[in-house]
């Protein structure tokens, strides 16, 4: 088949969850069908003179199309910022109430700003109207759309130009912008929604109803990783001494939320010789301290080996659909600490037996005890993250949902 993967940006050296999602199904699906991904330009938004070239460029042999986005003005983007609110919060009232399985029965489909809202959108940095030019004049061109991320504009407009051939991966949480208007429309038009966890299809069958599309748990793949260490002086390298934590990825106040503090209090508290590496962009506000260490971009192979020598891997966040970072290191074999407030980790914790949540200082302080206890058997927890992963987040099971939901017309 000929299938279109849409995304806000795409590059082998871009972190983002749902990009790097999209570059490894592209690079799966590709062993069997006619693979083009869609996107813009971008690179990093606050530096536009580091920007991809417009046109196409094949990356690990798929064939990339970059699309130039249109000039978003802040003063543009704020003045529709208020009006476009104005739905929203009333839906997301509605929920907080607990009313949603009355009125959103009644009331599926909302209407109400959706004019106010695809303004809004249209001055989103992403917003590419050649791109969605692109869409609708091709569109033959193509069998199917797989669309990334339900909240940016490409996936909203572009899904709504051709909903048949439309395939949603939303990877939503629970925010503000999930309660926009538009997305009833989408949610119920698109072809088929692939969900990644239970914990998200459960949350937009709450706020959808039953205008909800034709929808499955699809989840990811992990890619095989060669259990192999290499000789490298973490020390000499990155100057990190274990024990220490880990976390990959975006370096956000989302992503990051308070584990910073939680860290510190422990340190100061516990006296422990424990360290906190972080890899990916430093950001402009962080925490300076001689055992928080930014280790700034580092290779795929470094990365592994961060994680293979780390005590556990960390993800705090709770703005998650799934969490890549959390897979990889439970096929890797290795513990997660997550946050107890986001219920996708809350969901692997259930079902791996190798994840660990906190809710507070006092359970995040008991699980590092937990995992600095001589007694701890890791064995146990590496074969339960392994078999967890194999049975739920193979690329042949992957991959055959993909099929299933291919031959739907």
């Amino acid at each position: 088949m000929r299938i279109g993967l849409v995304v806000i940006r795409y590059g082998l050296d871009i972190t983002g969850g749902a990009e790097f999602h999209c570059r490894m199904l592209a690079e799966q699906l590709s062993k069997k069908h006619e693979v083009t991904v869609l996107t813009t330009n971008i690179k990093f938004l606050d530096k536009p003179e580091m920007n991809f070239n417009e046109g196409l460029e094949p990356v690990n042999g798929i064939p990339v199309l970059r699309f130039v986005t249109n000039q978003s003005q802040e003063h543009s983007l704020a003045l529709t910022e208020k009006e476009s609110k104005i739905s929203r919060k009333i839906r997301r009232l509605i929920h907080r109430l607990g009313l949603s399985k009355l009125i959103f029965s009644q009331f599926p489909i909302w209407k109400y700003k959706v004019e106010s809202e695809s303004k809004h959108l249209e001055n989103h940095p992403f917003y590419s109207s050649t791109l969605l030019s692109y869409i609708k004049e091709f569109q033959d061109q193509f069998d199917k759309f797989i669309f990334f991320t339900y909240e940016n504009p490409l996936t909203v407009f572009g899904s709504l130009i051709i909903p048949q051939k439309s395939i949603l991966i939303p990877t939503a949480h629970m925010e503000s912008m999930l309660f926009r208007s538009i997305n009833t429309l989408v949610f119920s038009q698109v072809n088929h929604i692939a969900f990644n966890t239970e914990s998200e299809r459960k949350m937009c069958q709450d706020l959808f109803r039953s205008s909800l599309a034709n929808n499955s748990i699809v989840g990811i793949g992990v890619n095989q990783i060669e259990n192999k260490l290499t000789n490298i002086d973490l020390n000499e390298k990155f100057n990190i001494q274990a024990p220490y934590l880990l976390y990959c990825g975006r370096i956000t106040a989302v992503k990051i939320n308070n584990f910073m503090q939680y860290f510190l209090k422990l340190k100061k508290e516990r006296k422990t010789d424990l360290q906190f590496v972080l890899t990916g962009e430093r950001p402009a506000i962080v925490e300076n301290h001689s055992d928080i260490i930014y280790t700034g971009f580092v290779s795929e192979e470094d990365k592994k080996l961060l994680m293979q020598k780390s005590l556990a891997i960390i993800n705090p966040s709770l703005a998650e659909s799934l969490s890549l970072l959390t897979l990889e290191a439970l096929h890797l074999g290795k513990p997660v600490i997550g946050n107890r407030k986001c219920d996708v980790m809350v969901e692997h914790e259930r079902k791996s037996g190798s994840v660990f949540c906190y809710d507070s200082f006092e359970s995040f302080a008991a699980i590092i005890d937990y995992l600095q206890d001589p007694k701890t058997n890791f064995d146990t927890i590496k074969i339960k993250a392994q078999e967890y992963v194999h049975k739920h987040y193979n690329w042949d099971l992957v991959l055959s949902k993909f099929e299933e939901i291919f031959k739907e017309s």
